[in-house]
């Protein structure tokens, strides 16, 4: 937009009236100067400081006499009108405020919010004083605003603290006119509500306001509060501030004042979801504050559900488009900043719904501010952090925007003008200057931040009607139109694909007609003939449809067919396709969310959620997370559900195709680890609490097996050894209480509460096994490996690691451990005796039939690798400490790189270990026990081989195939080179 200057006859004509009002004709030529180049609003400017002028000139030529402050005050009274109002209404001495408010900051501005002063008896006194204090507080915020001493941020706290203190007094002065006759009202509290809940009040806002009381006088309480909140509305409306009481329960129709006892009835009988999401800002500013947090303490479970309620998005979109209707004009909509496309309310409807659908789960989002809760939905990674913080950019320059428009004559709006010469005083009043593309800089940078604010409001609440339904094949509708007809749903069932028709027809049904004790409501029943095909045909897609459907149905009866879980199915795709596709993989997972189904929100937010995450990033999380528990049993209950939603972001992650096998274990791994820290940490604070444990004790805990090689695999055991040490000796108590803390670590970790077990734990590497002490002292540790280590227990240790406790202990005993296992090379005989125990394992342990191939246990299995590597990691790692890896495919390569192998033979060694640990972990993602039996018959194993990546009708016999060469590779490679090693001659 071109600029376009005040008609120079105008302008000319002012800087004569304010030469002839001071006297000095140069003097008010630099003023029009000043006002030309900074001024948004130059006749205005020039007009004020003309009336300024009249009322005493000499002050006006002090102010225009230091350039700073010269330029200052025509830049606010262009912008303003109302500064330049309460100046002229000041009289002489508006210099001394123009002042104030030229130098204030953010410290100044809260002291003369807050400082004392007293409202007269008098009402119409009272709400004099009143007016004017607000105002001139509100001239001198309003000066600090324009001027960037203080931030947008710090605008909107400082009103709402300014209408907070006013809203105290005019109580006050309330109960104050009214005497003895407001003593019957007993506790009267005031709550704010919207942008003063949230303490995000504009310079020109209504505070919505909520009147709430609690009186043992029936007769007169409900009397003396009314009266109490009428004339407390008339002394705030009386030009200090406009009052809005709609928002206050049972709206226009209900008494002005509410009891407790009402409010509470009225929200938990008739609150809508519009309600709930005001009350997410509610928020006690004067009188009776505890009874206000007695409300909304009451009102929690009201406001947050523990379900999902994913039906607010449908109820927010509705919301919304009310709003839209109201504007009626595509023009007005796109100008409107609080109630159009990418405006405000959009930014505040993607807080709202978010918080009301996670923060039933998770309290740590539960905040009143706008930019407060984005920045804890992007930490807790309910949205990208990025995201976030572009979010709340917008949300910032949309509020900056919206006080410059308000500023110009105190109006309450929110719509950027359509004139020209509007739209550049707003450009100025915004900092972008007066030239000819002030204008088109700032509409770009509204329309960036506007953009984004839509495009996410479009991704967080739209869908519904807007949606395009997913395509379904005809098999699927059928199939779901038979649902309630056993006979004929099997018929379709089988020609869609599923494998078991029979069996999975049950489900079906039991999915069409819902539990018995909750019958389908209209809308629920149209979502589920909406829903019911596509579910079908995309778990035909999956590796096993009829596990898919089972879980499917399992979760529905445990959850009830809520509307707001099948309005989730059913608008957000991703999810849909993430959890079929866990409940076709995995009974133990599908089990997990049937017994806890509050962990959908992991499920909800895997497209968020980071696909790696650091152990600095899991032990920040589960040590805030067990700061909040009221309780020891409230932080058991926390650790296992922390652990299984980690571990379902690692399994979601893996089945999408996201991790690869090597970070799938690194995570398992850094899970357990903070896990294990944590545990140990409430394990040794619940012991001190209950038993003296020595200054000085150091214990530390020792990762034996994958979790010591960093290759933990799904469901795990932790194979664990203690060791402790105390400058007293053994005799001292510290074994007594290292016992103690490690007895109540197993416990912690073991133990079943309402959130299943967190780990089972495996001590049975520690010395002397299950006949040794519980916890070994450092010494006994010591002693042990020199005299009584076994070459098996050599071989344990190769994969042995520190991983909590005490950091110099931890640092002696891995001193130890590698002088141990690689003090010395293997001899022949040790050679020959490791071959021998792995034969007797075969036979003993890793016996096959046709029915089942051991994987683990089994000829050219799993352990046939480990066994391989570790002996030579013993045999040549005395001399060459790249053989010194505990990770088993970190060993083949450093054994293929030194020559130790052939390098050809490791690397098809290292590609057919990683096929089995995958197979592996394949099985064990299925359950929640380890596995290792492979089925041979392919109706078993057809599921097992898709997981795999198999596809086609022959998955099974590829599969099965390609196991069996590689499992004879290894067994090949394994009797070769103990045969080679054992005939060496050491």
């Amino acid at each position: 937009m071109a600029e376009k200057s005040a008609p120079a006859h105008d302008f000319a004509g002012l800087i004569d009236s304010l030469g002839r009002a001071l006297g000095d004709a140069r003097l008010a030529a630099r003023a029009g100067e000043l006002a030309a180049a900074r001024a948004p609003d130059e006749r205005l400017a020039l007009a004020r400081l003309t009336r300024l002028a009249e009322i005493g000139a000499p002050a006006v030529v002090t102010a225009l006499g230091d350039a700073e402050s010269a330029s200052d005050l025509i830049f606010c009274l262009g912008s303003s009108e109302v500064i330049g109002d309460f100046f002229c209404i000041k009289g002489d001495r508006w210099l001394g405020e123009f002042q104030r408010a030229h130098s204030a900051g953010i410290a100044s501005l809260e002291r003369e919010i807050g400082a004392a002063f007293d409202v007269p008896k008098d009402r119409r006194t009272a709400a004099q004083t009143l007016a004017a204090f607000k105002r001139r507080v509100f001239v001198h915020i309003s000066i600090a605003d324009l001027l960037d001493r203080i931030e947008v941020s710090d605008t909107a706290r400082l009103m709402s603290l300014l209408a907070d203190v006013c809203i105290e007094h005019a109580l006050k002065a309330a109960r104050k006119i009214m005497g003895p006759r407001a003593a019957p009202a007993g506790d009267f509290c005031v709550l704010g509500m919207g942008k003063l809940g949230a303490r995000e009040l504009n310079l020109s806002s209504d505070i919505d306001l909520i009147y709430l009381y609690d009186s043992r006088d029936a007769k007169h309480g409900p009397v003396a509060a009314a009266r109490l909140g009428e004339l407390l509305t008339e002394l705030l409306s009386a030009g200090c501030f406009r009052v809005d009481l709609r928002l206050r329960p049972g709206g226009r129709n209900a008494t002005l004042v509410t009891s407790l006892d009402g409010a509470l009835s009225f929200y938990q009988n008739y609150g809508q979801t519009w309600e709930r999401a005001a009350l997410l800002r509610a928020r006690p500013v004067a009188g009776a504050v505890e009874l206000g947090h007695r409300l909304i303490d009451e009102l929690s479970r009201f406001v947050f559900r523990r379900y999902l309620d994913f039906d607010t998005l449908r109820q927010l979109r509705v919301m919304k488009r009310q709003i839209e209707a109201e504007l009626r004009s595509p023009v007005l909509i796109e100008r409107n900043l609080k109630l159009g496309r990418g405006g405000i309310r959009e930014l505040e409807f993607i807080v709202q719904a978010l918080e009301l659908i996670y923060g039933g789960r998770d309290p740590r989002i539960r905040t009143e501010k706008t930019v407060d809760a984005l920045q804890r939905l992007g930490a807790n990674g309910y949205l990208p952090v990025e995201r976030a913080q572009a979010l709340a950019r917008a949300y910032l320059l949309l509020r900056d925007v919206e006080h410059k428009l308000q500023v110009v004559a105190g109006l309450q709006t929110h719509t950027l003008p359509a004139e020209e010469e509007s739209v550049r005083a707003l450009a100025a009043r915004m900092g972008f200057g007066k030239d000819d593309n002030a204008a088109a800089r700032l509409f770009a940078t509204l329309k960036k931040h506007r953009d984004l604010v839509a495009s996410h409001f479009r991704d967080t609440l739209a869908g519904g009607d807007d949606a395009q339904p997913p395509r379904v094949t005809a098999a699927a509708e059928a199939a779901w139109r038979a649902a309630r007809d056993p006979d004929a749903a099997v018929i379709y069932l089988d020609a869609l694909g599923y494998s078991d028709p029979a069996g999975s027809v049950a489900h079906l049904e039991f999915l069409a007609r819902g539990p018995a004790h909750a019958p389908a409501s209209p809308r629920r029943r149209e979502l589920l003939d909406r829903l019911g095909p596509v579910l079908l045909d995309e778990m035909t897609k999956l590796p096993d449809p009829d596990l898919a459907l089972m879980n499917l149905a399992s979760f529905i009866g445990a959850v009830g067919a809520r509307t707001s879980f099948l309005a989730l199915l059913e608008e957000h795709s991703a999810t849909r396709r993430v959890l079929l596709r866990l409940f076709a993989s995995s009974r133990h997972l599908s089990t997990l969310f049937i017994r806890h189904p509050d962990m959908l929100d992991t499920l909800v937010r895997s497209d968020l959620a980071q696909v790696r995450r650091s152990a600095v990033e899991l032990h920040r999380e589960i040590g805030e997370i067990l700061a909040v528990c009221p309780d020891f049993e409230s932080q058991l209950d926390a650790l296992r559900a922390f652990r299984h939603q980690e571990f379902l972001r690692v399994a979601i992650a893996d089945l999408s195709g996201e991790l690869d096998l090597p970070a799938v274990e690194q995570e398992l791994t850094t899970l357990a680890e903070t896990v294990l820290h944590a545990a140990l940490d409430l394990a040794r604070a619940e012991v001190s609490t209950r038993h003296p444990v020595p200054a000085g004790l150091a214990l530390c805990a020792i990762a034996m097996g994958r979790l010591g090689a960093a290759e933990m695999s799904y469901n795990s055991d932790l194979d664990l050894i203690f060791v402790f040490d105390h400058p007293g000796g053994a005799a001292s108590g510290g074994r007594e209480a290292a016992s103690r803390i490690v007895q109540k670590l197993i416990a912690i970790l073991e133990s079943r509460t309402r959130e299943g077990y967190a780990y089972k734990l495996d001590l049975r590497l520690r010395p002397s096994g299950n006949q040794g002490p519980l916890v070994a002292s450092l010494d006994g540790f010591l002693q042990y490996h020199r005299e009584s280590s076994a070459v098996w227990e050599r071989q344990a240790l190769i994969r042995a690691r520190v991983i909590a406790g005490d950091q110099t202990l931890g640092e002696k005993v891995e001193a130890a451990r590698t002088g141990f296992v690689y003090g010395r090379g293997l001899r022949d005989a040790e050679v020959a005796e490791i071959a021998a125990m792995r034969a007797r394992m075969e036979q003993e342990i890793g016996a096959e039939n046709q029915s089942q191939l051991n994987l683990k246990q089994g000829r050219g299995g799993l352990v046939d690798v480990e066994f391989l590597t570790q002996m030579l990691a013993l045999r040549y790692g005395k001399d060459c400490e790249v053989h010194r890896q505990r990770a088993t495919r970190r060993l083949i390569r450093a054994l293929g790189d030194t020559g130790v192998l052939e390098r050809g033979a490791a690397e098809t060694l290292e590609s057919d270990y990683r096929f089995l640990v995958r197979l592996e972990n394949r099985l064990r993602i299925e359950s929640d026990q380890p596995a290792w039996a492979v089925p041979t018959d392919p109706a078993s194993l057809t599921p097992l081989a898709r997981r795999m990546g198999f596809d086609g009708a022959d998955s099974a016999h590829r599969l099965l195939d390609e196991l069996q060469t590689r499992r004879a590779r290894i067994r090949v490679l394994f009797d070769r080179t103990f045969a080679t090693e054992g005939a060496r001659g050491r």
